[in-house]
């Protein structure tokens, strides 16, 4: 592998790894960041698109220790101090990289014979975004569908939370919710929409074999016109001490539940 060498911040390559830590140069260029030898194992195991790769002085000089094998040819170096200004953490391990962002059509994964999709409203906090994606890769989810106003999941923070959850749960991003809902019907997929005020327990819901699951913004929840476009509205039963539940958690908590049920009905 070829080593290259930049040492001027202006170099067009390196202002446009900077601009990748907003959502606009992300949306310009249809690259994200990868940042650290974790994420860099994950993509490659998923075989994500790499771009470039860009690495700290010091990190080549230890001999780039846990380097997964990429498909490249050629590799940045930048002194430690222009490295700083690439990364998005504080104490960077010295590698990032470049890699195109991944996108799934709605109708696509509300096809699958045994969808199971979490659908985001305008949740807007990276690190919930990012939770909410792992539970759902976790416990069996077949896709994210994410409505206009969610956090961008190829934001530097959602893409770390996340734990590489970004690279194996498909992805349908910036859609209106009366399009997800209108789908959703035309799919036969039934809809459970979140709501702590709900009448209807989680623990005594009855799961289809086809569902969505329906999470709203961490301080406003859903609205009641969007409830009422739901098939169902569920609640988690909680402490009379507490007044809710993170979103996150929250959504923990159903997606685990839920797959249990379609655990057993399988068996």
């Amino acid at each position: 592998m070829q080593v290259k060498e930049i040492s001027s911040s202006s170099n067009p390559l390196l202002k446009m790894v900077r601009s990748l830590h907003d959502r606009k140069g992300r949306r310009e260029s249809g690259l994200f960041l990868l940042e650290g030898i974790k994420l860099l194992k994950e993509a490659a195991a998923k075989d994500i698109e790499v771009e470039d790769i860009i690495v700290s002085s010091s990190f080549l000089k230890e001999g780039m220790p846990g380097m997964p094998q990429l498909d490249r040819n050629e590799i940045v170096v930048v002194e430690d101090l222009l490295f700083l200004q690439l990364a998005t953490t504080e104490t960077p391990q010295g590698v990032l990289a470049t890699a195109k962002s991944l996108k799934t059509d709605l109708s696509e994964v509300l096809k699958q014979k045994d969808a199971f999709v979490i659908v985001a409203d305008t949740v807007q906090d990276p690190g919930n975004l990012g939770t909410i994606m792992r539970a759902g890769l976790a416990f069996g989810a077949t896709a994210i569908v994410l409505t206009k106003g969610t956090a961008d999941p190829f934001s530097p923070k959602v893409v770390r939370s996340a734990m590489g959850a970004l690279f194996a749960l498909p992805v349908v991003l910036d859609v209106q919710l009366d399009e997800v809902m209108e789908q959703l019907k035309a799919h036969q997929v039934t809809c459970f929409a979140m709501d702590q005020n709900a009448e209807e327990s989680l623990w005594t819901a009855s799961f289809p074999d086809r569902l969505a699951l329906l999470l709203g913004n961490e301080g406003n929840g859903l609205s009641l016109e969007d409830m009422k476009k739901a098939d169902r509205v569920i609640s988690i039963p909680i402490s009379e001490r507490s007044e809710s539940l993170n979103v996150a958690i929250a959504a923990g908590i159903a997606l685990a539940f839920i797959a249990s049920k379609r655990a057993i009905g399988a068996s």
